[in-house]
């Protein structure tokens, strides 16, 4: 059975203040501990671009403690790996060669930690723009071709340090996971399924599941609403469940079909989001 699980950032947020490292630490490991035993919840997903942004408030003593309520609790720990301001397919090899760096700090700062699995986004976000700005099929494919290979090095780079089977390449909001795949397949990485990024557009998380389900490690689910045929303005994910398009039953539904064991992490950004979409799931906790 799929265990069911949340980030802390609904209920910490995504900054703290760096003058005060003693409480910004207490806050995260009150979130981590109302989730698993506040909530119920049998997973919980640690957010690396904390560790990146603020290293003095989140090093590698605050991993322990995390560990140490692991160790007290027994959730399973999944990891989002640092994707603010990093670019892993970067045809800039300075900013390449950097956000390299820079997730395999932030995976030697978690290792006090017993981590399940590790996200990762092949595509930062100017590879997104240039690939939308790309009107012309020939030039998208070309520019697409070399964000591949450069997303290709980075990844091989990061499997140095890493089992390939835990690492999820994650699907973004934009359409270009297909040319992702190959890498998957070559390197033998797993996927993270992103339910809400798929809705965006307008794709189907079953027939995703149908294709791809023995790779997917890891879920991210969360409502989305879809965009206008043919424009992305209108389009909004990370909501509530119940407040989108996102058929979340029939995907559960299907998880548990497949015999699904991995987290299935709720990606909100609000305590009421969450506590809207955990009405929404309890039959599957």
């Amino acid at each position: 059975m799929f265990k069911i699980g949340a980030t802390t950032l609904p209920l910490a947020g995504w900054v703290v203040n760096p003058r005060k490292p003693d409480e910004g630490r207490a806050q995260r490991l009150a979130a981590v501990r109302l989730l698993v035993e506040g909530y119920g919840l049998h997973a919980v997903e640690l957010s690396l671009d904390l560790g990146a942004a603020y290293p003095q408030v989140f090093d590698n003593g605050f991993y322990r403690s995390v560990a140490d309520l692991q160790q007290e609790f027994g959730f399973v720990c999944t990891v989002h790996l640092p994707f603010l301001w990093v670019d892993l397919s970067s045809l800039n090899e300075l900013i390449r060669q950097a956000s390299v760096d820079c997730l395999r700090r932030c995976v030697e700062l978690v290792q006090p930690v017993d981590v399940d699995t590790y996200v990762v986004h092949l595509w930062g976000f100017t590879t997104t723009q240039i690939s939308a700005q790309l009107q012309n099929p020939a030039q998208r494919r070309a520019i697409l071709a070399g964000l591949v290979r450069q997303g290709g090095r980075s990844l091989g780079a990061l499997l140095e340090a890493l089992d390939p089977a835990d690492v999820c390449v994650e699907n973004l909001e934009d359409s270009v996971f297909e040319f992702a795949w190959p890498l998957v397949e070559e390197m033998g990485t797993s996927i993270c399924l992103d339910v809400g990024h798929l809705a965006w557009q307008d794709g189907d998380p079953l027939g995703f599941l149908v294709k791809h389900g023995e790779r997917v490690r890891e879920v991210h689910l969360h409502d989305a609403v879809r965009a206008a045929a043919g424009r992305q303005a209108g389009a909004r994910d990370h909501l509530a469940l119940g407040q989108g398009h996102v058929d979340y039953h029939a995907v559960l539904s299907k998880l548990e079909e497949i015999g699904y064991d991995g987290a299935v992490i709720l990606e909100l950004n609000t305590r009421e989001a969450l506590e809207e979409s955990l009405e929404q799931v309890r039959p599957f906790l």
